[in-house]
């Protein structure tokens, strides 16, 4: 028996069954389930055993979303160079002609576009 001050608190019913119920699943006293509630809950978020996983889980997503700017931007440099290169490429094809040019351009609007949707909101938005 622990020398611990006894106090006498009124809970819910549906607490109560809450508490007896973890209680009897893992076998520890109510009493130090609701003692160890009463100290995270007077601890603060900082200093909780969380935290840390927290704050781990936030700098992934910070890199993530890094990451997903970072490719959308990549993404578009690419188009970019792919596009002045065809445009700059030296020679003319003589079996091109406007109605190929005006397919291609729509084409690559169209592709743009689609990579435009793909990409991070906060690049083109």
């Amino acid at each position: 028996m622990s020398n611990n001050p006894r106090l006498h608190v009124r809970v819910s019913e549906t607490n109560l069954r809450k508490l007896r119920r973890v209680s009897g699943d893992h076998g520890v006293n109510m009493g130090a389930l609701v003692d160890e509630a009463l100290t995270l809950m007077f601890t603060p978020p900082e200093k909780r055993p969380d935290a840390a996983i927290v704050q781990r889980l936030e700098r992934v997503e910070d890199q993530m979303e890094k990451l997903e700017t970072s490719a959308a931007f990549q993404t578009d440099l690419l188009i970019e160079f792919i596009f002045e290169w065809l445009r700059q490429r030296p020679g003319k094809n003589p079996f091109e002609t406007p109605a190929d040019a005006a397919r291609a351009k729509s084409e690559l609007e169209a592709l743009t576009k689609r990579v435009v949707e793909r990409a991070n909101p906060h690049i083109w938005n």
